[in-house]
């Protein structure tokens, strides 16, 4: 059954507008995005966009994007320089800011949030071996007084949310040592900062208290490098591998997240300086690294041979974080995710034959600079999901985004490892002044229809939150008016089709045992679904669906809420005040490696016998838990806390690192939803609620919220 979306009449316009495909054909043509000869912006019917420059290959979105149950949808909370999240004095501020950024990921359907915990080598939680955050308290290493961390994670899965702890591995710095208020801070001149070692540079930032003496490289400064005047501990090292490898084993064991993602900062980009390239290595920055650790692991001392040591230094860290996971997963039970957003070109195939239609002049991972294998890492499944920052256009020549995301599909197809693409919506503001295609509002929607035509690609992740908020165009200057309507409108088409309608995370079987027992005791009672686990250890989440007509089927097309089991034995769901008497509803469980029960429909006055959804597995075999037995939740009391990460803003193609990008103002405070979901068994806070539903031609909006008990 085809859901209604709210603004219906938006996919109409929209595929009026993008190309001409007769009706019933399940393709569309792409056509350029342009100034117009009457100085209009509208798309050029005359021309069509290549894959990539040269190609015969026309790009092509699906015109009728086919309904998923299952598909990753989030975005990144960047908390370096305060992008995207700002300082508290207390817990209470810190929980409103919080719910604030909930309620819109709420708002837009999403089912993970992707939240930086380690954005300079320090931490938004409460850790025995990385300091707290400057970008938490304003000083590195002076506590909060409370656990930001265990916070959001229960505030998240409340809502029915996967929690993904975002890191930067090695950064140490994010200013430059010539920045004014590095300089000021140390009461020093640019001359004079850089005529420091290294060593003596650190003990400055600590004597300044701009670094906490407890920190890593406070403690180790022989073990930090320093380039483009950043800090970041030295990939080469063994015991640095072990202190990244140390902080995420401090993260799994101490919180119950369900994911742990990295960004695309390994060794550094490129840069340019007086208008020449300058890459990391030329001045010999970790030349002693090699001496010492490559060399005498066999490795040539030629440029190839210091290069694939780099590669495979990242590649023995992301191999080193994966075995600590799967250890924990393994003596937990548990299903922890390893990701990464890599940088969205890995080679290009001038340089390599499996690289992809991209000139060298462009940025890549593989060669030259950042030295992350990620296509090895798909080959061999070093990881759970990738998803790779294609921050471009589709008539980007120095990197097309349809020729990016159709390669980094191809590389899946032989793979378990998951791929989700992550989007430039921040480009509306930021290149909307010189690059037409961004000024374009459907330029992120018709990524999203191209990727529905890629059999390797499961989800999208927006960078970043802040511009997943409209912006108060008529507080900005006339020249900034285009670009910030072109992102608006980008909201609104966005937020009517894409992410009209909520999803599962796509399933990764190999994390799991088997589907969960199917719920027990599903009633339907004065308008309230009430349900007891079968096994509430296994059952992380409950899938709620409707069907507003009689099918014949059995088909539960309509997901309407994912509901938190939190270890409750008995929980309960309140149907929308609108809802259809005709309705019926059903309820499946869900595990942390999201494999699904059979789902069982919930009738008036008697037990129901379960039926299958289409993509259910079939039931765990064994008895089922006796009903109304509440079991306690697998999340740990939380005793430390991990570093946080920088946003994943990567290297311009053909240029140097990305500026990252100014963060907005601060977006209004979301609209408090109605409602209640009651549980039982989950200490000091109920079970979101599912309210708000607004029914639209057969379809279901939902607006679930926060309720403390």
């Amino acid at each position: 059954m085809q859901r209604s979306y709210v603004f219906s009449g938006v996919a109409v316009v929209l595929a009026a507008l993008m190309g001409t495909a007769a009706v019933g054909e399940p393709h569309q043509v792409l056509h350029p995005f342009v100034t117009l000869s009457d100085g209009s912006l509208g798309y050029d019917t005359t021309r069509e966009v290549p894959l990539y420059p040269g190609s015969a290959q026309s790009v092509q979105l699906a015109a009728h994007p086919a309904e998923q149950e299952r598909a990753f949808a989030s975005a990144w909370v960047a908390t370096v320089s305060n992008l995207n999240f700002p300082r508290v004095d207390s817990a209470e501020q810190y929980a409103q800011e919080y719910d604030r950024v909930l309620g819109d990921f709420v708002d837009w359907n999403m089912n993970a949030v992707i939240f930086q915990v380690r954005p300079q080598a320090d931490a938004f939680y409460r850790s025995a071996i990385n300091p707290w955050s400057t970008f938490l308290t304003g000083r590195q290493g002076q506590d909060p007084g409370f656990d930001p961390l265990d916070l959001m994670v229960a505030r998240t899965h409340e809502e029915g949310m996967e929690f993904h702890a975002w890191l930067n591995p090695y950064r140490v710095t994010v200013s430059r040592d010539s920045d004014p208020a590095v300089l000021t801070g140390l009461g020093l001149s640019a001359e004079e900062v850089h005529a420091l070692s290294v060593t003596d540079y650190i003990a400055a930032l600590v004597e300044a208290d701009l670094l906490a003496p407890t920190g890593y490289a406070a403690l180790h400064p022989e073990e930090v490098l320093r380039f483009d005047g950043k800090l970041f501990l030295d990939p080469g090292l063994p015991a640095v591998r072990q202190h990244v490898a140390d902080t995420v084993a401090e993260l799994v064991s101490g919180y119950d997240i369900d994911a742990i993602h990295f960004d695309d900062y390994f060794y550094p980009y490129r840069i340019t300086v007086d208008g020449e390239t300058v890459l990391f290595g030329e001045a010999g920055e970790d030349r002693a690294t090699f001496e010492a650790h490559g060399i005498t692991a066999g490795y040539p001392d030629t440029a190839a041979g210091v290069e694939q040591w780099r590669r495979d230094n990242v590649s023995a860290l992301i191999t080193q974080v994966g075995e600590v996971i799967r250890e924990h997963n393994a003596s937990r039970g548990s299903a922890v995710q390893l990701g990464v957003s890599p940088f969205g070109i890995w080679e290009h195939q001038e340089l390599h034959p499996a690289g992809s239609h991209t000139p060298v002049s462009s940025s890549q991972t593989y060669s030259g600079s950042v030295f992350a294998d990620t296509r090895r890492w798909v080959e061999e499944e070093l990881v759970d999901y990738l998803v790779p920052q294609i921050y471009w256009s589709f008539d980007q020549a120095a990197a097309p985004y349809g020729e990016l995301a159709q390669w980094w599909s191809t590389q899946a197809e032989h793979s378990r490892v998951q791929i989700y693409t992550g989007h430039a919506l921040y480009k509306h503001v930021t290149n909307g002044g010189w690059e037409t295609a961004w000024l374009n509002p459907h330029e992120v929607a018709n990524q999203m229809r191209f990727n529905a035509l890629l059999p390797g690609i499961h989800g999208s992740v927006l960078f970043s939150y802040n511009d997943m908020i409209p912006s108060d165009t008529a507080a900005l200057p006339g020249a900034q008016v285009a670009r910030h309507e072109a992102k608006n409108a980008a909201i609104t088409h966005l937020r009517s089709e894409a992410f009209a309608d909520p999803h599962l995370v796509p399933e990764k079987s190999w994390l799991g045992d088997g589907a969960p027992q199917a719920p027990l005791e599903v009633t339907l009672s004065e308008g309230r679904l009430d349900w007891d686990a079968a096994d509430p250890a296994a059952t992380r989440w409950y899938a709620v669906r409707a069907q507003h007509a009689e099918t014949g089927t059995g088909e539960w097309s309509e997901l309407v809420d994912v509901v938190w089991g939190g270890g409750a034995g008995a929980l309960g769901w309140d149907l929308p005040a609108d809802s259809a008497q005709s309705t019926r509803w059903s309820v499946s469980a869900v595990n942390a490696a999201g494999q699904e029960s059979q789902a069982v429909v919930a009738v008036e006055g008697h037990v129901p016998t379960p039926t299958p959804t289409p993509t259910a597995e079939p039931s765990a075999t064994g008895s089922p838990s006796p009903t109304g037995s509440p079991t306690t939740s697998p999340t740990s009391t939380a005793t430390s806390t991990p570093t946080h990460t920088p946003a994943p803003t990567p290297g311009e193609v053909g240029s140097s690192l990305a500026p990252e990008p100014p963060a907005p103002s601060s977006p209004p405070n979301a609209t408090p939803a109605t409602g209640a979901l009651a549980a039982t068994g989950i200490a000091g806070y109920s079970v979101p609620a599912a309210l708000g539903l607004l029914c639209i031609g057969g379809g279901l909006l939902v607006r679930r919220h926060l309720a403390r008990r």
